[in-house]
């Protein structure tokens, strides 16, 4: 019994070693290991019009004896012994750019070997659900706990020149360094998320755009910074309507007998002012105004007396997103 243990073992070594030579055989087929000459390309996907660095290396001859001529659009752009890297131009978008290099080695002869790009880029379009008022030729910024989408424009090309539908391609969408796979996917083009990142300075969104085949790649990264929103008071005009062109500043004298002022509370999450999603306090002199509360605008009235002044305060608040909110105040002279 114990023999018969013993000659299974050894048979089973026998196997083993056995197997083991077809493993060697597929390790020496490593590219960069079995081949003489390698070249690296950094960055490994070129953006349109900046610095491509072609790098030879070569695991079985000292690349610092041979002599290394290197070729770009069919012109010699460098020659010299160890000459193992070049820059070049990537290129515009949609251009393929070419490097070939033939390497004069003292001991293995001669070799050449060639590689090409086609540079691809993505410019990234980011935008939040913030309130601004009608005709404003800016944007809403991210404030603390507001939600935004980010939007991926490639500039890929095909090899005859045409440009690749954005709809055909593939998105990896990453969120502070962390995967989104439900978001990323085939034709993917928008990632939208809520404000969350308080240590890191923002939220950091990247994509990564390839072809279906991965023959193209490029990526994109934005850090949206989060604030607080701006509460800016205007005049209400009964003729002109809210003085948008011009912003109050901590005084105003009332020129008439009667005025009223409107609160814009720039960049907080509110589809409108009057859907119930803000609270407005007005206060005038540290007392409650309730006649104006959860109202946008205050109308004040001269009291009849020469001189004198009235401080208004107001403090906004979301009603469900407790970091949103700010106050502004005004000093009214008569």
């Amino acid at each position: 019994m114990r023999m018969f243990r013993l000659l299974k073992s050894i048979s089973f070594l026998a196997l083993l070693s056995f197997s083991l030579v077809p493993v060697a055989a597929l390790a020496q087929s490593i590219p960069g290991v079995s081949d003489p000459i390698t070249l690296v390309v950094s960055p490994q996907f070129p953006e349109p019009n900046s610095t491509v660095t072609v790098r030879a290396q070569s695991f079985s001859t000292d690349l610092n004896r041979a002599t290394l001529t290197w070729y770009s659009g069919g012109k010699i752009i460098l020659k010299g012994v160890g000459a193992t890297d070049v820059s070049v131009p990537s290129g515009a978008a949609g251009s393929v750019s070419d490097v070939s290099v033939q390497v004069d080695t003292p001991d293995l002869g001669t070799f050449s070997i060639e590689t090409s790009w086609r540079p691809a880029s993505v410019t990234l379009l980011w935008e939040t659900d913030g309130y601004i008022p009608p005709f404003y030729r800016g944007k809403s910024l991210e404030v603390y706990g507001s939600s935004f989408r980010v939007t991926a424009l490639p500039e890929f090309f095909s090899s005859t020149g045409k440009r690749i539908d954005p709809k055909t391609l593939v998105y990896l969408w990453q969120k502070n360094g962390t995967n989104i796979p439900e978001q990323s996917g085939y034709g993917k083009q928008s990632f939208s998320s809520i404000q969350t990142s308080y240590v890191r300075g923002g939220d950091e969104i990247s994509v990564e755009v390839s072809t279906a085949d991965h023959t193209i790649v490029s990526s994109g990264s934005v850090t949206l910074s989060p604030g607080t929103p701006d509460i800016v008071l205007y005049e209400a005009s009964p003729l002109y309507g809210i003085r948008y062109e011009t912003a109050l500043s901590s005084r105003y004298t009332l020129s008439a007998e009667e005025v009223s002022l409107r609160a814009v509370p720039f960049d907080i999450s509110a589809g409108n002012l009057l859907s119930g999603t803000l609270s407005f306090d007005w206060t005038m002199n540290g007392a409650t105004l309730s006649a104006f509360q959860d109202k946008p605008e205050v109308t004040l009235r001269t009291s009849g007396s020469i001189g004198g002044q009235s401080e208004i305060g107001l403090q906004i608040q979301h009603r469900s997103r407790m970091l949103q909110g700010g106050s502004a105040g005004i000093t009214i002279l008569q």
